[in-house]
């Protein structure tokens, strides 16, 4: 379990700092902290991150 950013850590897309509940992206190469969902998602589309389905879904 990897520690919480920094509140004044910069987002991994736009710089500005990602506050307290940051939203995390775990890759293979590291841990991606962001600002907010816009900014996640936006990391996830240009880099073509795709979630693995869940598997609860469809009960």
């Amino acid at each position: 379990m990897s520690a919480s950013p920094d509140p004044k850590a910069p987002c991994d897309l736009c710089s500005l700092p990602v506050g307290i509940k940051p939203f995390l992206l775990e890759t293979p190469e590291k841990s991606l902290a962001f600002c907010c969902e816009g900014c996640k998602g936006i990391y996830e589309m240009l880099h073509q991150i795709n979630k693995s389905p869940d598997p609860l879904a469809d009960n």
